[in-house]
């Protein structure tokens, strides 16, 4: 995964990840609105099939927009182990043969 940090300011981040979707883009972004320092938080894709997303970030007062994506990125982790694990436990359906 290659990202490029397009600009930077006090409280506003916009990121360039290279090769990424929808997907992981809208999961970035829905973590970081959970968080309440997060004014802003919102992703383009200037064209779907060719184009890479850029992810944009403005925080409130001082909170250094570079901290909330690697905090959010890591509560995402969080979550992704506690479905593995979750879904490791899960039974096979019983042959009804």
């Amino acid at each position: 995964m290659d990202i490029r940090v397009l600009s930077k300011r006090e409280n506003e981040l916009e990121l360039r990840i290279a090769g990424e979707t929808h997907s992981l883009m809208n999961l970035l972004k829905v973590e970081l609105l959970n968080d309440e320092q997060i004014d802003v938080a919102t992703y383009d894709i200037k064209h779907t099939t060719i184009g890479d997303p850029v992810l944009f970030v403005r925080t409130v007062s001082d909170r250094d927009p570079i901290d909330a994506v690697i905090e959010a990125s890591k509560r995402i982790d969080a979550l992704c182990e506690d479905f593995k694990e979750a879904f490791e436990r899960v039974e096979p359906p019983g042959d009804e043969g």
